[in-house]
């Protein structure tokens, strides 16, 4: 790659739906465990959209933290992209109703639906339109209300779920800090093993858990060596690795591949559960602060579709 970075982080922020589901919550309504959900899962808690709250209202909380984080008012944004696949309404776009909400009036906006990859994704779009000079400083979101499309009373897939957003504003700056590289994939014939929004179902989600974790435990280790290998580095110069936070075991098979120390790894799957698009954005305030110059972290997706993406960021 040509080492140049496009799109330095300089503001994050995230909300979370208003109600904490416990595991002992969810075995009075359905017949699970909280020993069977946090074996397999590694889910303790998760978060869900109280009244008022929906995937648009999430999202303009979070971007609003992000602004607020950065010093920077929502005029200042010339670029709105959001991930997402629970919005409100087909049209308009989440990323409209966000721009609107922030100030960010008149100037570009887009939803990207890649599932669960999506915010990997949207941030690959974004600092590339940072770096072509269409635009000079982003707001990228994730966003997703999953509630709204799970099956409450499907154990395979009502304890896997949350409620959440995800914001980062990123800058066009200079060139010594940013997203270096990008990695994006889909295959459609992988379509049939997990989906919503389908006649056939009832608008709900569905997943054939055991083959998207076969999936998910390949395809995550292979983006991070790609990543790697073509852009020179090693992964003793990676800070922290961001995966979707799907499930623990899905994270910890792909972690035990490579070989990387548990302390490299951000995992909050524990408190959030999966909350889609906006897994990896949200877990960008627990590191910030720490994050040293010169170093990488590298944010991995997978997700429906089946899609899959990654970025590989200089701090």
């Amino acid at each position: 790659m040509n080492g140049r970075a496009a799109g330095r982080i300089v503001g994050v922020g995230r909300a979370l739906g208003g109600r904490v589901v416990t595991n002992r919550d969810l075995e009075t309504v359905l017949d699970t465990s909280d020993e069977w959900i946090s074996t397999r899962t590694g889910i303790r808690e998760r978060r869900f959209v109280t009244d008022g709250q929906d995937t648009v209202t999430l999202a303009v909380e979070a971007s609003r933290k992000a602004l607020a984080h950065a010093g920077v008012p929502g005029e200042s944004v010339d670029l709105v992209v959001c991930a997402t696949s629970t919005g409100p309404a087909s049209m308009p776009s989440v990323a409209c109703l966000i721009g609107e909400a922030v100030g960010a009036v008149g100037v570009g906006a887009l939803d990207v639906a890649a599932a669960c990859a999506g915010f990997s994704y949207a941030a690959a779009v974004a600092s590339s339109m940072l770096e072509s000079g269409v635009a000079r400083r982003a707001l990228v979101v994730g966003a997703d209300a999953m509630t709204a499309i799970v099956d409450q009373r499907d154990r395979s897939t009502a304890v896997l779920f949350g409620d959440g957003a995800g914001a980062v504003v990123l800058d066009s700056g200079d060139e010594s800090s940013g997203f270096v590289d990008h990695i994006l994939g889909a295959d459609g014939r992988m379509a049939p093993l997990g989906y919503a929004g389908h006649p056939g179902n009832g608008d709900k989600l569905y997943q054939n858990g055991r083959e998207v974790f076969k999936f998910a435990v390949r395809i995550f280790p292979e983006m991070v060596e790609k990543l790697l290998a073509r852009n020179g580095i090693s992964l003793e110069e990676v800070q922290y690795i961001i995966p979707h936070q799907a499930n623990a075991r899905i994270i910890q098979a792909a972690m035990r591949k490579l070989d990387v120390p548990e302390e490299k790894v951000v995992i909050n799957v524990d408190r959030f559960g999966n909350t889609s698009a906006a897994s990896i954005p949200i877990s960008y305030p627990d590191i910030y602060e720490s994050l040293e110059p010169g170093r990488y972290v590298i944010t991995v997706g997978f997700g429906f579709g089946l899609t899959w993406a990654a970025n590989l960021y200089r701090i």
